[in-house]
């Protein structure tokens, strides 16, 4: 695996070293879980599981690991709002704290920054230096990775012209790959996104859309808002919106039947699936979209 920073500098990532001999099928909730070849990939997303301002618990997240584990993803993402933030004085130990629950995940874990990790000029200097770049590609079983940070300056869905030219230079770097995956925090797609400033609006779609559809982009995740949905499909790219993995659930996505869940993705060639995972079930994105005629 080899990932590349926004400087595009390649480092030497975690590697898998486990040999299967046989197919393992793995039963989970009475659904599938084992892989269909060795050349599939399985991603695990989950978004917002930041706790209560006044609480260093996480508690859908810490339940789901096991299962997380169980389902033996080659990667495990998160769309972002990792810890509460919005305080310094307690911003390091929530790091702390999160990092103890992600060194329980047996596969390599990749993330994006949301509004709740970073905020100002210091919580920044705090990520990076923890974490590293705040964008980033990934290579990973012949399909390509894609992390951005999109609440640059503090704004609610914004990407920089700076960001936006790495992304350019990224996506045209190879195009023997079987597919590209996008995460970032903010959906700028959607129409509930009222705190992103129109001008920000427009640039995903006047400048950033063309350049995915361009490069046969397949999806985009993203979280921020506490619930799942509504899917779209822009230009044949789906765009996905999860952010079911802290205690705040959207109301309304609640009185749909709706809540803490997480994603498991699943390609194959250029084709892929997406299930929505939650407590006591999996269930088919399309059936878990709850919302897609109530927030059109």
């Amino acid at each position: 695996m080899i990932v590349h920073n926004f400087r595009g500098r390649k480092l030497v990532g975690p590697r898998r070293k486990k040999l299967f001999l046989v197919l393992i099928v793995i039963i989970l909730l009475g659904q599938p879980g084992g892989r269909l070849a060795a050349s599939d990939l399985r991603l695990v997303v989950i978004g917002d599981t930041s706790p209560e301002f006044f609480s260093r618990e996480s508690p859908f997240f810490k339940e789901m690991i096991d299962k997380i584990n169980g389902l033996q993803p080659d990667a495990v993402i998160h769309l972002g709002d990792m810890i509460a933030g919005y305080g310094l004085r307690r911003t390091e130990k929530q790091w702390d704290e999160f990092d103890q629950l992600v060194s329980k995940i047996k596969a390599p874990f990749f993330r994006v920054p949301g509004n709740h990790d970073i905020y100002s000029q210091k919580s920044l200097e705090v990520y990076q230096r923890r974490y590293g770049p705040t964008c980033y590609s990934v290579d990973l079983r012949g399909y390509h990775l894609i992390f951005l940070w999109n609440v640059e300056e503090n704004r609610l869905g914004h990407l920089s012209r700076q960001q936006y030219n790495w992304l350019k230079a990224d996506l045209g770097k190879s195009t023997e790959r079987l597919g590209t995956f996008v995460f970032l925090h903010v959906p700028n797609w959607t129409k509930t996104s009222k705190y992103v400033l129109p001008f920000d609006k427009d640039f995903w779609f006047n400048k950033v859309q063309p350049l995915l559809r361009e490069n046969k982009v397949l999806a985009v995740f993203a979280g921020h808002y506490h619930r799942f949905g509504p899917t779209r499909e822009i230009d044949g790219i789906k765009y996905y919106l999860s952010g079911g993995g802290g205690p705040r659930i959207n109301n309304l996505y609640v009185q749909h039947g709706g809540g803490n869940h997480f994603l498991l993705v699943e390609a194959s060639g250029n084709q892929f699936s997406v299930r929505v995972v939650f407590r006591d079930r999996i269930i088919s994105a399309e059936e878990a979209d709850v919302l897609r005629d109530v927030l059109k």
